[in-house]
């Protein structure tokens, strides 16, 4: 499959601005998310970079973001992260970003007590505006001193576009092989380019490292996808849910991208 790969150094962006329908442009509503959570507390940020539809997660059940963070007082912490790694569908408005968080009791000088990784999906609403459309995350991630931010646009004529019969037919074959083999699953469905993000450990890019984190993952796990979203250009989409696994429930969250060899996983996060 084709690639446009960029590879540049992060650079801080503090000032959301009308969106740019562009890989740039996407990187830069998620570093001003962070920058605005910095300044003005976790709970406005989410208010403003939230869709009307966007979708978190409270208690292994999906919610819809506005109405979660309004019920919410605006509590004392700083939440800060950054992107590390960001894709975008061929259409340009919809996509993804990941990276690093972190959380200090009180202020920047503080030491931080908590550390994980993001997950966001995002597309432009009809204002022309940025918007999360799910938040998902995992803590206790080790610390990376990578900062490069790695970026992904879609440019590949030749792949014929999906549509949300063909994701969601996608995701439940991914189901059912996971129901008797994860092994086989991920074996069908992995892309060269995927990303598994789990709970305490570092993303899994390289096949060693998905290698590594697959090998020891639980022999099976029963999938049970609650909501899906799909980009306008067919390339891109998620499916959302919930995951059992050895009497453990939590939420998962899959991003799909559509190759010339059908629909592949472009990252997965298991809370597990």
């Amino acid at each position: 499959m084709k690639y446009t790969i960029l590879v540049q150094a992060f650079v801080f962006a503090s000032i959301f601005l009308h969106a740019q329908q562009n890989v740039d442009g996407l990187a830069k509503a998620e570093r001003s998310f962070a920058a605005y959570a910095v300044a003005n507390g976790t709970k406005p940020a989410f208010l403003q970079f939230a869709d009307s539809s966007g979708i978190m997660f409270d208690q292994g059940k999906p919610v819809n973001a506005l109405s979660y963070w309004l019920a919410r007082d605006n509590r004392p912490g700083i939440l800060n992260w950054r992107p590390d790694y960001v894709e975008i569908a061929a259409s340009h408005d919809f996509g993804f970003t990941t990276g690093p968080w972190t959380f200090q009791p009180k202020s920047l000088d503080d030491s931080i007590v908590a550390r994980g990784r993001f997950i966001t999906v995002w597309h432009i609403n009809n204002k022309g505006e940025w918007k999360f459309l799910v938040d998902l995350g995992v803590g206790n991630s080790p610390a990376l001193a990578d900062t490069v931010l790695r970026k992904i646009e879609i440019t590949d004529p030749a792949v014929q576009p999906g549509n949300a019969a063909s994701l969601m037919d996608a995701e439940k074959e991914f189901v059912a092989s996971a129901a008797e083999s994860l092994k086989k699953a991920y074996s069908k469905n992995l892309s060269d380019y995927t990303i598994l993000t789990r709970q305490g450990i570092a993303p899994g890019r390289t096949n060693d490292e998905i290698d590594a984190i697959t090998s020891k993952s639980f022999q099976s796990i029963q999938y049970s996808p609650l909501g899906s979203g799909l980009a306008s250009s067919g390339d891109l989409g998620y499916v959302f849910g919930i995951t059992n696994a050895n009497g453990k429930t939590e939420n998962y969250l899959h991003i799909w991208r559509k190759e010339k060899e059908g629909w592949k996983i472009a990252l997965e996060v298991l809370r597990l």
